[in-house]
């Protein structure tokens, strides 16, 4: 039994230290700029035509055309394409290839570089035929690793002469730092007034087993927060962090490098202190290695992504490639009164969110993370929630104004029911209905290993007034 475990462990470790990730292309849309992997490329291809359609993927002598990379009558154009491989331990190149009507001496090369600019030629296709290349590219990582595509021999000089590349892909093995763990405790009454405050932690551990250094904590009030009444501050001298405090999202950030005693001591220091005369009785503080916001309702880690003007799709796209200390990113699902207005007034910006009756008009459906597949509303502005489940329309919505606004987004302030959700087109909207990016959750996902990032203290606010002939005293309870 011993062994057994002792093997699990081992095995644990090694999904937990090495991880494989891709960057690909399938050229599925005439885009240089397509990520079809798990990881995004450095940028897009980019085509040198000394002739003319300087990177164009729509056309010229190279080209995206029948959902290929298609080169004809090439005499010195390249395209090239870079991927940042910083970190992994190796690297295979592989693509589909085709030739067509190439004559003796006329030849495709596929060649790497690790600056950008010293290429060394891999291989060459010619004639006509086809197969499927793969290629270990180990020597060749480094944050600018470059593939380029080129004619190495004589001059095309038919329209005929054809080559068609598919699915290039790296797929590439990388060491994962191992994430940290927080212990933290506290758990005590207050009775807050215009001159006292609280640490909001009465011990912390930080520990890791392959590093001594952090760059960011974080301290959030994430529950019964309340903008300008409620302040955290770090009291004393730490001179290896900075704070500075986020009056929308209710934290503290404090920023090094700075080791983790050094944090410990800066995490002990930071008080809270409130300007309300009677306050929400309960106060929960989320203390979080990194800059992502920590939800306990949920257990789940969340960061808004701002990127204006992005669609619903593409944001969904681009929250799935992300994650946190190994944590499978994803659109955000929000399935509770308290997640809702957490990720309304304490997440910055208003974005996208994982829900759309794309499939059938008013069957509004989570589409993203755990909770993908699951129908939450039905009909229109009229319509009601799913039992069991959870929606929070803004007043007057969803109204599938016009027609095709098929996609959840948070409504802007000011407009409407604080917090509250409209539908867009999948392009977004005009003025305050445009979307400035999207919000990314983690947590909860298949296979996502359980990490201790966060830990959560509480405050709980009261004071009992005590009077006798010559005092009246405001004590702790």
């Amino acid at each position: 039994m011993r062994k057994t475990l002792l093997y699990l462990f081992a095995l644990f470790f090694t999904l937990l230290s090495f991880a494989q990730g891709t960057y690909r292309d399938e050229f599925g849309s005439v885009s240089y700029a397509n990520n079809d992997g798990t990881l995004n490329w450095a940028g897009n291809w980019n085509e040198i035509e000394p002739f003319d359609f300087n990177n164009d993927p729509a056309g010229g002598f190279v080209s995206i055309n029948g959902n290929r990379l298609r080169f004809r009558w090439i005499w010195s154009e390249t395209i090239s394409r870079t991927a940042n491989l910083s970190g992994a331990t190796s690297a295979t190149l592989s693509f589909n290839w085709e030739t067509s009507s190439l004559e003796a001496g006329e030849e495709l090369a596929i060649r790497a570089s690790s600056d950008g600019t010293n290429f060394t030629t891999l291989a060459t296709f010619g004639g006509t035929q086809s197969g499927f290349y793969s290629v270990d590219i180990s020597a060749y990582i480094s944050a600018n690793t470059t593939i380029r595509f080129d004619n190495v021999g004589n001059n095309w000089d038919t329209n005929n002469d054809r080559v068609f590349i598919d699915n290039v892909q790296i797929l590439n093995a990388v060491t994962v730092n191992q994430p940290p763990t927080i212990v933290v405790s506290g758990d005590q009454h207050f009775c807050p007034n215009s001159t006292n405050s609280k640490p909001v932690v009465q011990s912390v551990t930080i520990t890791d087993p392959d590093d001594t250094t952090a760059d960011e904590i974080s301290i959030q009030i994430s529950s019964g927060y309340v903008n300008g009444q409620d302040l955290l501050t770090l009291t004393g001298s730490h001179p290896s962090i900075t704070s500075s405090w986020n009056a929308t999202e209710g934290r503290l950030f404090l920023t090094g490098p700075a080791t983790f005693a050094e944090f410990e001591a800066a995490i002990l220091a930071v008080v809270y202190s409130t300007s309300a005369p009677n306050p929400p009785e309960l106060k929960e503080f989320s203390i979080v290695i990194g800059n992502a916001l920590f939800l306990p309702e949920t257990g789940h880690f969340y960061e808004f992504v701002s990127d204006a003007g992005i669609r619903w799709d593409d944001a969904r796209d681009d929250a799935a490639t992300r994650t946190y200390f190994g944590l499978q990113g994803y659109l955000v699902t929000l399935t509770s009164a308290a997640e809702a207005a957490f990720a309304g007034s304490q997440i910055t910006g208003n974005g996208w969110i994982g829900a759309n009756d794309e499939a059938a008009e008013g069957q509004w459906t989570w589409v993203t993370g755990p909770e993908a597949g699951t129908l939450f509303w039905t009909g229109n502005q009229t319509g009601s929630v799913v039992p069991g489940e959870f929606a929070f329309w803004n007043t007057g919505e969803p109204n599938n104004c016009c027609g095709g606004e098929d996609y959840a987004h948070i409504t802007a302030p000011g407009i409407g029911i604080p917090n509250s959700w409209n539908d867009l087109p999948i392009a977004g909207g005009g003025g305050a209905y445009a979307s400035q990016g999207y919000i990314v959750e983690y947590g909860g996902m298949p296979g996502d290993i359980p990490l201790q990032i966060s830990g959560v203290t509480r405050l709980r606010i009261s004071c009992s007034v005590i009077t006798n002939r010559q005092r009246t005293y405001r004590v702790n309870n």
